[in-house]
């Protein structure tokens, strides 16, 4: 073998190798964006928290927070209006929250519940 064809050989492989290399990163990268709830710009237990602390203490949370997460994955008008509705909520009293956030909150929470 020319030492031209050795050489030829080595670029190959290591063209092989920084592919090899790049495809797992990337695979990576896209397996961590893949989280939906790692991504989420708004936290539902605390709007599910709140909804059952300050207007019906009757809902079930664990499912409330589910259908939020899940609608939230499926549709980007409420992930805005989730996002929107908790920012609305932090640091309020019930009695703020109601009065302040309900236009707000009320379609994150209906679809919520």
């Amino acid at each position: 073998m020319s030492h031209q064809h050795i050489l030829m050989e080595m670029i190959h492989m290591k063209m092989k190798t920084c592919f090899g290399l790049a495809l797992v990163a990337l695979l990576g990268a896209l397996a961590m964006t893949g989280c939906g709830e790692a991504n989420r710009l708004y936290d539902c237990t605390k709007i599910c928290n709140k909804y059952s602390d300050c207007i019906n203490d009757d809902i079930d949370k664990a499912e409330c927070v589910d259908r939020c997460e899940d609608e939230g994955d499926a549709d980007p008008d409420f992930e805005e209006q989730a996002d929107a509705c908790e920012k609305c909520l932090d640091d309020k009293s019930c009695t703020e929250a109601t009065v302040e956030c309900a236009t707000k909150c009320a379609w994150v929470i209906a679809e919520s519940t």
